[in-house]
């Protein structure tokens, strides 16, 4: 199961930066969004390889980005990175729902046309209008691999990428003046929904703990599978 979850977010992040295979990892850069240590990152790491490690502290640095390192369960990998001056930063939980009776929800697929909507939402729920440009620009790059929608009163957004029989929900927001009022639970509603009409397994969603919603994902029948320890210089 980790290993087909970990390929899904490796699917889904390779659709918003450009993918590098290392010796034994993958490097994902995206200099455009410098500060997301979502998609910029090594990760899918199978060995211990000092030379790896510093090849893409050197990647990083020539692109002026933070340099970033999960690791699911590796222990080795982490004493490495502790020698090399990298400190625990935070803790990406991987959770899990599995199909059931949900609430009949609708929602907006995004189109080429409609694009630019999805966008703005993203946008202002992760306060990143900056980036703007740049996210229209992935979405549009990547409509034939994943499905992007927005709730009926255009405030939340979300993406699902489906790969190895499990649906990716990534990028779920809502704009900041409609957040508590439920949106966001709509669309996890939607998602579940998606997985039991396209017969697939489960649906999975990835949380940092910084963000403190591991509660409200248990409220929404959300279980964690495992867990990725982020590292940073």
């Amino acid at each position: 199961m980790i290993s087909r979850i970990e390929e899904n977010d490796l699917g889904f992040t390779s659709l918003w930066s450009n993918a590098k295979k290392m010796e034994c990892g993958t490097l994902f850069l995206n200099t455009l969004f410098t500060d997301d240590l979502f998609f910029n990152k090594l990760s899918d790491v199978s060995c211990i390889s000092e030379q790896m490690i510093d090849e893409s502290i050197k990647y990083f640095q020539k692109e002026h980005l933070l340099p970033c390192v999960y690791s699911v369960n590796y222990k080795e990998l982490e004493n490495l990175l502790e020698r090399k001056g990298f400190v625990h930063h935070d803790t990406l939980h991987v959770l899990k729902r599995n199909t059931g009776e949900n609430r009949k929800i609708s929602a907006i697929k995004i189109n080429t046309d409609t694009v630019s909507l999805w966008t703005d939402i993203f946008c202002r729920a992760y306060d990143c209008l900056e980036w703007g440009p740049d996210v229209t620009k992935a979405v549009e790059n990547s409509l034939q691999c994943a499905d992007y929608f927005i709730d009926e009163s255009k405030s939340s957004c979300v993406a699902l990428y489906e790969k190895n029989d499990i649906l990716g929900l990534y990028c779920l927001g809502t704009v900041t003046d409609r957040r508590n009022s439920g949106l966001a639970s709509l669309l996890v509603d939607f998602a579940s929904n998606e997985v039991k009409s396209r017969s697939l397994e489960c649906l999975i969603l990835e949380t940092y703990g910084r963000d403190n919603l591991l509660k409200f994902y248990s409220k929404l029948g959300f279980e964690q599978v495992y867990e990725k320890k982020v590292y940073t210089i």
